[in-house]
């Protein structure tokens, strides 16, 4: 894939988790987007441009002051405005609803548990998700 494409079309996935980055460029690589994981809140920033970073897929089963770090802040620079910044979407295991309403509260505008996140994989990165 060719680097405009890759700076236009940017997917972050932040979590420590290896198991969905391949599914997850599984679908997205076809579509165009490139995939990035972060580590930690460092890793994040690094990958991050503003313009450029379409969607970003949160593991909540990652380090949570990492999570709650990244959500936090890119809730800061969109500011009032909630359209301002990337898609968020966030997922986990169904039975932690606490860190999906956390998540929800930092301004994730989807949070999934991960049986319902595989599926709709597609719409997700599609943009109908």
């Amino acid at each position: 894939m060719n680097d405009v494409a890759d700076s236009r079309n940017r997917i972050i996935l932040l979590g420590q988790n290896l198991f969905f980055q391949a599914r997850i460029e599984t679908v997205a690589e076809p579509l165009g987007y490139s995939v990035r994981q972060a580590h930690t809140q460092a890793d994040f920033w690094e990958t991050y441009t503003d313009g450029e970073t379409e969607l970003v897929l949160v593991d909540l089963e990652g380090d949570a002051a990492t999570w709650n770090g990244v959500l936090a802040a890119l809730g800061e620079r969109a500011g009032a405005d909630a359209s301002a910044g990337p898609r968020i979407v966030a997922f986990g295991p169904h039975e932690d609803t606490a860190s999906m309403e956390r998540a929800a509260a930092l301004g994730a505008q989807q949070t999934l548990n991960k049986g319902r996140f595989s599926a709709t994989l597609g719409e997700i990165v599609g943009g109908g998700g």
